[in-house]
């Protein structure tokens, strides 16, 4: 016979992104943005290196713009 019991676990969920170009505050539940997480390898100046950085739709959308090569969709 199983015995069984009820547990809770305790989460952290992000509840406020700030974007990495303006400083808008982003609400995650609500809004879409752009999560960039980078290591960077050996052949690099940043050999080593973890950066991260969220950019709202807004940014986003001008950041691309100034793409030759658009990203891809």
């Amino acid at each position: 016979m199983l015995k069984k019991e009820e547990r809770f676990v305790k989460s952290q969920v992000v509840s406020e992104v700030l974007c990495n170009i303006c400083g808008k505050k982003i609400n995650p539940e609500a809004e879409d943005f752009v999560h960039i997480e980078k290591h960077w390898g050996y052949f690099s100046k940043k050999d080593g290196d973890y950066h991260e950085a969220d950019i709202c739709e807004s940014c986003w959308d001008s950041l691309c713009g100034g793409f030759k090569i658009g990203p891809e969709e």
